[in-house]
């Protein structure tokens, strides 16, 4: 059996983008992309070349803290920028979200990944992206 994951596009405007997903893991663990910048809407002709944390919610309900959920930015060695868990709210609009930092071989892709937990462990996360275009 696998965890079962559910990984949603709510809005994907030219701004911004909003994520929703939910997972309730097996125990065996399991990396989710959440956002594909390949298959984003464009806008005025340009290609969304990575997007920025603006806001964030989750649920993450965990059996050890060493399960917590990560956030990454996809890239040759993936870029842990968020840990999860428990439930919160960050909100970082104030100065601009949190940027992806491009390190090498990056796509602009972002991981979820749900290291191997316990039978039920369960997360539910949303997320508002601000949308970085090419120039």
């Amino acid at each position: 059996m696998a965890d079962t994951v559910l990984n949603t596009t709510v809005f994907d405007g030219s701004k911004k983008l909003i994520t929703h997903y939910n997972v309730v893991s097996d125990s065996t663990g399991s990396t989710t992309k959440i956002v594909d910048v390949s298959g984003l809407n464009s806008n005025n002709g340009k290609t969304c070349k990575t997007v920025r944390l603006n806001k964030i919610s989750f649920n993450v309900s965990v059996t050890a803290p060493v399960d917590a959920i990560r956030m990454q930015w996809d890239a040759d060695t993936d870029v842990v920028f968020q840990t999860l868990a428990g439930e919160m709210e960050y909100d970082y609009s104030s100065f601009g979200g949190l940027k992806n930092t491009e390190a090498t071989g990056y796509t602009g892709d972002v991981n979820v990944v749900l290291p191997a937990c316990s039978d039920g462990d369960s997360a539910t996360i949303v997320c508002e992206w601000i949308k970085v275009y090419e120039s």
